[in-house]
């Protein structure tokens, strides 16, 4: 203990009822020098030390007191260190309380549900939590019924865990059919933020784990690549998922394998500038990327879903959109529908191979460049 002033003095005292009665104690005494005397004879002392103010602050202390007041003369003495010593205190305790809870919650094991009334969930609970594979051999009403029993899991999950709701709810719907069509893990799913991902995380064999969300020791709020082989990227940040789904699309093809990446960011990500950066890359090296543009009117940003007058910038007013744009991308959006049907791809097919057989081959590729160029001026022209 440091030195203190030949002038200081101090009065220290505690309330005699954190000592009830008992044998006396042997006492110490703390000298300014913070050197302890052998022995003291003031054993009817209880509760209580007194600073000598005739002495260089000498106090009489207690041995059932003695750590309080060691820290009450620290106090006294140094108050700079004062302040550190109670932050290093306050977080220590906080660190003991975090382990405590996680020590209660491991051996009690996670709650089996949550506050949402039950339901049964018969095609989530034959996944087994074995992984997306069996999603792939459902039927359209079987996948739909299955977005459905993800939605309540998430729901009564995050009643018991906090965290992020509504950006997980905007994209069951997309979650589920992501599975169904990709070849997940193999295809990358790149969840721009990913604070979205509970969905994924229920489908992808965690569901077992799922009201550990959040928790010491349970599952992370984000996508996490040490966590299972679906989580292809880790995010906790906005507008990098369509860089990272161009770097996995390079690595394939430098490797020479199949597959898919696809990126999937929100309203409010697309508007950093990494993002657009990202798609100018991606353009450049053409490469073969999926970029989903989750436009559900989540974004923080004061736009026209927030009902304000004047919305931040063109492109969250842009995808808001007015009566005349909406027109415009229903149009392309029936275009899209049509091209992507099974009858439209089958006619088109036997119109290229009439084209093949009974064209010379310069009217051939000539009708084949006519074809690409007409199905990109349908995509962009703005109606």
């Amino acid at each position: 203990m440091a030195a203190h002033s030949a002038s200081s003095s101090a009065f220290l005292a505690a309330p005699a009822s954190l000592h009830p009665a008992a044998a006396p104690l042997p006492s110490v005494q703390i000298s300014a020098a913070g050197e302890a005397a052998t022995e003291a004879q003031l054993s009817g002392l209880r509760g209580a030390a007194v600073a000598d103010a005739s002495k260089p602050l000498s106090a009489t202390v207690t041995l059932g007191l003695a750590a309080p007041m060691l820290a009450a003369a620290a106090i006294v003495a140094h108050r700079p260190y004062r302040r550190r010593s109670a932050k290093a205190a306050s977080k220590k305790a906080r660190c003991v309380a975090v382990n405590a809870a996680a020590g209660a919650a491991e051996a009690d094991g996670p709650p089996k549900r949550g506050y949402f009334p039950p339901r049964a969930t018969p095609i989530l609970d034959s996944m087994n939590d074995e992984g997306t594979a069996s999603m792939r051999r459902m039927t359209v009403e079987q996948l739909k019924e299955l977005a459905e029993e993800v939605r309540w899991q998430v729901l009564d999950a995050v009643s018991v865990t906090g965290g992020h709701l509504g950006a997980g709810l905007g994209v069951t719907d997309l979650t589920v059919a992501l599975h169904a069509v990709y070849d997940t893990p193999r295809d990358e799913i790149c969840w721009d933020v990913a604070h979205q991902c509970q969905p994924h995380k229920v489908l992808t064999g965690r569901r077992g784990r799922i009201y550990t969300l959040r928790q010491g020791g349970g599952l992370a709020g984000f996508a996490k690549r040490t966590e299972s082989e679906y989580d292809a990227f880790g995010a906790g940040h906005s507008t990098t998922s369509i860089s990272a789904a161009v770097g996995f699309e390079t690595a394939r093809n430098r490797q020479g394998k199949k597959g898919h990446s696809i990126a999937v960011i929100g309203d409010g990500a697309i508007t950093g500038g990494m993002a657009w950066e990202a798609m100018n890359h991606a353009g450049g090296m053409r490469s073969k990327i999926v970029v989903i543009l989750n436009d559900n009117g989540q974004v923080s940003l004061p736009t026209f879903y927030n009902k304000v007058q004047m919305p931040v910038g063109a492109l969250s007013e842009t995808l808001a959109g007015t009566e005349m744009s909406n027109r415009g991308l229903q149009i392309q959006d029936n275009i899209a529908k049509l091209e992507t049907s099974e009858g439209f791809q089958r006619a088109r097919e036997l119109a290229k191979q009439a084209s093949k057989t009974l064209l010379p081959d310069q009217l051939s590729s000539a009708a084949a460049k006519l074809d690409e160029y007409t199905r990109d001026f349908v995509k962009t022209v703005p109606f």
